[in-house]
C-alpha cells in the first residue's frame, strides 16, 4: 500500500485554498459587507396590516417598532381586548416580515452560510 505525500482531508473535511490566514480574511470581508447592509437598512421600513388593513404596524430595519396605525372605528372602550390582540398580532407580522427581508440581505452577502452573531 503506496502512502501519498500532500495534505490529506480527513473524513468529511475540507481543504482550503490559502489556509486558515485566508479563511480569516474572507470571513472579515464578510463581516465588512455584513455590518454595511445593516447600516444600510437601519433606516428601510416594513408595513404589516391586521384586521383587513384597520391595523398597520411599521418595523425598521434596526427591529424597532416605528408607528402603529388605528382606524377609529376599532377603538371601543368595551372591547379593549380584541383591540389589544389585533396590534399585537399586526406588530408580529411586521416583526416576521422584517426578520424576512433582514435574513434576504444577509443571505445575499454571506451565500447563504449562517454565521451566529453577525446579524
Amino acid at each position: 500500500m503506496a502512502k501519498g505525500k500532500g495534505k490529506a482531508k480527513g473524513k468529511g473535511g475540507v481543504a482550503f485554498r490559502g489556509g486558515i490566514s485566508e479563511l480569516m480574511r474572507q470571513a472579515h470581508r464578510m463581516q465588512t459587507k455584513l455590518e454595511a447592509v445593516k447600516e444600510e437598512m437601519k433606516d428601510d421600513t416594513w408595513t404589516a396590516e391586521a384586521a383587513g388593513g384597520k391595523i398597520k404596524a411599521t418595523i425598521n430595519g434596526a427591529r424597532e417598532l416605528t408607528q402603529v396605525q388605528i382606524d377609529p372605528e376599532l377603538v371601543t372602550p368595551d372591547d379593549l381586548e380584541t383591540l389589544q390582540d389585533v396590534i399585537v398580532s399586526a406588530v408580529n407580522a411586521a416583526l416576521t416580515l422584517a426578520d424576512e427581508k433582514i435574513n434576504e440581505a444577509t443571505e445575499a452577502v454571506t451565500g447563504g452560510v449562517n454565521i451566529p452573531g453577525m446579524f
